[in-house]
C-alpha cells in the first residue's frame, strides 16, 4: 500500500536536504530520522450509516443527545456518513464518517470568533495526504449557541450562564465524546490517534482541550490562540477604539493613511533576514520613531506623512491600554510591520472590527452580570477596577494554565503558532505562554511535547505580507505517530495570499489585507477533507522559536533552500511590566456550574 505520508515526505525532505546540516550544526536537529510514517490501515464500517443515526450517544458523553440524522454525503473525495446531532443543553454538531477510506484517524477543527455556527473543516492542512484525502473521521460544534461572528449579536449567547460554560470549554469536549462514541460504533474501533486544529478562539479552544482535557487528543495545533480572553475582548480591543478616537468621539487615524505608516517601517527597521523585503524576522528589535511618519510642523501638505495627531493615535496602538502611570494593562500591542493589518474605520464616524468584538464581548460574555450598557465603548473605564471585573470570570475562560504535565505524561504534542502581523491578538501573548509553561515544567521538558512557531510578516491566522501557506498537520501526525520532532517547517506565498480575511485597508498592490481572523469562516463551505495548498511563488523556512531565517548569500532569496538558522538576538525571556502576567500561570482554571441561574464554581478546580 503506497504510504499516505508519501506526498507530505517529499515536501518535508526537498526542505531539510538543503537546511539539515546547519540545523544539525546547531543542535536542532537531534537525528537524520527519518520523517516518514507507515500508512496505517483503512478500516470499513461494521454497520450502516442508517444505523449510526440510531446508536446511543448519551452514556459516552454523560448528558442527553437528541435530534440525530444520519445521511450518505456525497463528496469529490468519496462518501462520508454525516451525523448531526444536539448535545443537551444547545450544543450542536457534526460528525463525517469516511465510508470507504477511513485511516482510524478524528480530527475536530476549532471554531473562530465567538462561534455560534457548526462547521466541519480543517485548516493548515493543505499539504497532507490524508487530510486531503478525506481519510480522516472530521467534527465541528457550535460552542453551545447559534448566532452570527460578528456584531453585537454574537455574544447574546452571554445571557444564558450555560452557553458560557459551553463556550467556554464544554462544547468541544462534549462533542469529542460523541465523535469518538460514533467512530467505535461505526468501524468497530476507537481512532486511533485524535486530532485538535484551530486557529484564533479555535486556537483558544486547543489551549483549552489540552488544559482541561488532556486525554481527548493525541496532537494539537494551536494557531493565534484567544488564550488570554478576558482581557484581549475588552482591554486590548476596546483600547484599538478609544486610543483612535478623539474627545468627540471621531476617528482619527483611518484605513487610507495607514500604508503611509507601514512603509515607513518598512524603510527603517531591519528585516533581518538578509533580504529586504519588508518582512520583518524579529520585529521586537524595532522601535518605532514618531519622527519617521510625522510632519513637520509647519507643513500643510500630508499626503505622505502623518499629522501629530494621526501619529500619536499610531504610537497609542502599539503601545495599548495603559494607566495613568504608563503600566500596561495588556501584555504588548501589535508589531511594527502589522501596520496593513490594522482594523482601523474607514471615516471619521466609522466602526472598526475591534469595536463590534470588544462591544459583545464586554456587554455579554466577559462580565459576570450581563450589561447592555457597557456595549458603549465610550463608557469603559481603563482603571484595576474594571481590569478586575473583566477578569473575575478568566478562570473560566481562559487558556493560560502553563502545567501541561497531564498531557506531556499522556504523550500528547503540541504545535504552537503565531503571526508577527497579527493585530487582533498579539504575538507577545503566544510568547509569554510559551515562556509561562517552560518556567513550570522546565525547558528540556517543554521540548519534548512542545514547538512554537512565530510566523514573520503574517497577520492573524493567515494573509498579510509574509508567508502564511504553511502545512502543520502534516508535522504534527509526523511528531505523533512517529516520534519525528519537528524542526524546520516550510512557508510559502502564493498569487493568493493577499485575499482579505476581514475588512479591506490595504493601499493598491499590497501583499496583505486588513485581518478580522477568522471572520470569514462563516461563509467557507463545511467540508470533511482539506483543500490543497495554491501553487506557492515564493517560500521561506521557519524555524522553532527562539531562531529565526536568515539568507545564505547565495542562490534565489525566494527559495526556502537558501535560508538558514540563526538564533534571535532579542533578549530572553521577554519581562512585563504588565497586570496581565498574573493571569498566566499553573493551575488557575475552575469548573462551573448553573445554580440558581447564575454561574458557580464547582468545588474542585482543574490542574
Amino acid at each position: 500500500m503506497r504510504s499516505v505520508f508519501q506526498y507530505c515526505r517529499r515536501r518535508v525532505w526537498s526542505l531539510l536536504a538543503a537546511i539539515f546540516p546547519v540545523m544539525l550544526a546547531l543542535g536542532i536537529v537531534q537525528s537524520a530520522k527519518a520523517a516518514a510514517i507507515a500508512g496505517l490501515p483503512a478500516a470499513m464500517p461494521v454497520i450502516s450509516c442508517e444505523m449510526l443515526g440510531k446508536t446511543d450517544l448519551a452514556s459516552f458523553v454523560g448528558a442527553s443527545v437528541d435530534h440525530q440524522v444520519s445521511v450518505v454525503l456525497e463528496t469529490p473525495k468519496g462518501k462520508f456518513c454525516k451525523v448531526t446531532g444536539q448535545i443537551a443543553p444547545t450544543i450542536s454538531f457534526e460528525v463525517d464518517l469516511p465510508m470507504e477510506h477511513w485511516t482510524q484517524r478524528f480530527l475536530l477543527g476549532g471554531c473562530g470568533g465567538l462561534c455560534g455556527m457548526t462547521r466541519v473543516g480543517v485548516s493548515n492542512a493543505g499539504a497532507c495526504a490524508p487530510a486531503l484525502n478525506g481519510e480522516f473521521v472530521m467534527a465541528g460544534d457550535d460552542l453551545g449557541h447559534i448566532g452570527s461572528m460578528m456584531g453585537l449579536q454574537q455574544g447574546f449567547f452571554g445571557k444564558d450562564p450555560q452557553k458560557r460554560i459551553d463556550f467556554a470549554y464544554r462544547a468541544n469536549h462534549l462533542t469529542t465524546l460523541a465523535a469518538k462514541a460514533l467512530t467505535k460504533a461505526f468501524y468497530g474501533q476507537a481512532p486511533k490517534y485524535s486530532y485538535f486544529v484551530g486557529c484564533s478562539d479555535g486556537g483558544r479552544e486547543a489551549l483549552m482541550e489540552a488544559q482541561r482535557f488532556p486525554d481527548d487528543f493525541d496532537g494539537i495545533s494551536a494557531g493565534a490562540p484567544a488564550a488570554l480572553f478576558t482581557v484581549q475582548n475588552s482591554f486590548y480591543h476596546a483600547w484599538n477604539v478609544r486610543g483612535n478616537q478623539r474627545a468627540d468621539g471621531t476617528n482619527i487615524l483611518l484605513q487610507d493613511r495607514v500604508s503611509i505608516l507601514h512603509d515607513a517601517v518598512v524603510r527603517h527597521c531591519p528585516t533581518l533576514s538578509g533580504v529586504a523585503d519588508g518582512i520583518l524576522e524579529e520585529p521586537r528589535a524595532c522601535h518605532f520613531d514618531p519622527a519617521w511618519v510625522q510632519c513637520p510642523a509647519d507643513q500643510t501638505n500630508t499626503s505622505e506623512c502623518l499629522t501629530a495627531e494621526e501619529t500619536q493615535a499610531a504610537l497609542r496602538i502599539y503601545s495599548g491600554a495603559t494607566d495613568a502611570s504608563g503600566r500596561s494593562y495588556i501584555l504588548h500591542g501589535p508589531f511594527p510591520g502589522s501596520e496593513t493589518q490594522w482594523a482601523l474605520p474607514s471615516s471619521p464616524t466609522g466602526e472598526s472590527m475591534s469595536n463590534g468584538i470588544a462591544a459583545s464581548a464586554i456587554a455579554y460574555v466577559i462580565s459576570q452580570e450581563v450589561n447592555e450598557k457597557a456595549a458603549d465603548l465610550t463608557l469603559f473605564q481603563f482603571d484595576q477596577a474594571t481590569f478586575d471585573a473583566m477578569n473575575e470570570l478568566a478562570p473560566l475562560y481562559n487558556a493560560e494554565n502553563t502545567n501541561l504535565h497531564p498531557f506531556q505524561r499522556r504523550g500528547g504534542h503540541l504545535i504552537l503558532w503565531h503571526g508577527l502581523a497579527d493585530q487582533s491578538i498579539s504575538p507577545v501573548n503566544t510568547i509569554a505562554y510559551y515562556q509561562g509553561v517552560q518556567k513550570e515544567m522546565g525547558r528540556t521538558l517543554t521540548d519534548r511535547f512542545l514547538r512554537f512557531y512565530l510566523l514573520p510578516g503574517v497577520g492573524h491566522c493567515g494573509n498579510g505580507d509574509g508567508f502564511p501557506q504553511v502545512d502543520f498537520l502534516s508535522p504534527l501526525m509526523a511528531w505523533t505517530e512517529n516520534g519525528t520532532a519537528p524542526n524546520a517547517l516550510l512557508t510559502e506565498r502564493t498569487a493568493q495570499s493577499d485575499l482579505p480575511m476581514g475588512a479591506p485597508g490595504r493601499k493598491p498592490g499590497g501583499a496583505g489585507k486588513i485581518g478580522g481572523g477568522q471572520i470569514h469562516a462563516a461563509v467557507v463551505p463545511s467540508q470533511p477533507y482539506a483543500s490543497p495548498n495554491g501553487a506557492a511563488i515564493a517560500s521561506r523556512p521557519v524555524y522553532p522559536y527562539p531562531f529565526i531565517a536568515r539568507y545564505t548569500g547565495h542562490g534565489d532569496v525566494n527559495s526556502a533552500a537558501n535560508y538558514h538558522p540563526v538564533k534571535t538576538s532579542v533578549v530572553l525571556p521577554m519581562t512585563f511590566d504588565s497586570y496581565s502576567t498574573s493571569l498566566i500561570g499553573p493551575d488557575n482554571q475552575k469548573d462551573y456550574t448553573v445554580r440558581d441561574g447564575k454561574l458557580a464554581v464547582l468545588e474542585h478546580t482543574h490542574g
